[in-house]
């Protein structure tokens, strides 16, 4: 039965929920070196193709972006991302076939109501994977550049998603981190709150 084909219309400003997956689950990320990899393509990506990240998740065998599109479509975008990658894998470690699991996932998302809970949802990722135990603790998402505040790659836009709520940084930023902690804490017991001295 043919494939059918992915709605591509190219539409400015829509937030997307990416996932893409390893073939037969099998792990895309085998080092630190295919994490950092992966983040410089996505960065080169966003050069060719510009967009808006606002969150990430790099897993063993899948990833999540919070992507919002500019003027290029969300398909040419993710061609980019994954045919670039597939290539340095298959390079690296010499292997053939397909690396990701069909097309990417993708579903529309109301950046108006659920911005910050797609953030949060991926930012989790890591913990609720049996990674890590807090989310800080795992290098390769975007959580940890929301807890220190500051980035050096240009790749996050960070103060985007955190000004959508609140125009003052910081105030929004300690805001997101509790949103975080108290989504995680609903699941393993009781609450506490961040405040500024201790970030």
């Amino acid at each position: 039965m043919p494939r059918r084909p992915r709605q591509d219309l190219i539409a400015p400003f829509t937030l997307y929920h990416i996932v893409s997956r390893g073939n037969n689950q099998r792990r895309i990320f085998r080092a630190e070196r295919d994490y950092s990899k992966f983040l410089s393509l996505l960065c080169q990506t966003k050069k060719l193709y510009p967009f808006y990240l606002y969150s990430f998740s790099l897993l063993p065998n899948h990833y999540h972006l919070a992507l919002e599109t500019k003027e290029s479509s969300i398909s040419k975008i993710m061609h980019q991302i994954n045919s670039s990658y597939a290539k340095y894998f298959r390079h690296r470690y010499k292997g053939s076939g397909h690396l990701f699991e069909g097309r990417f996932y993708s579903s529309v998302i109301d950046k108006d109501s659920y911005l910050w809970e797609l953030g949060c949802y991926i930012d989790l990722n890591p913990v609720r994977a049996g990674l890590v135990k807090k989310p800080e603790d795992y290098k390769w998402s975007s959580y940890l550049v929301y807890f220190q505040g500051k980035e050096k790659d240009g790749l996050l836009d960070w103060q985007k998603f955190l000004q959508y709520l609140n125009n003052d940084l910081n105030k929004a930023r300690i805001a997101y981190l509790n949103f975080v902690r108290d989504k995680l804490q609903d699941e393993k017991g009781p609450k506490f709150k961040i405040t500024s001295k201790f970030i």
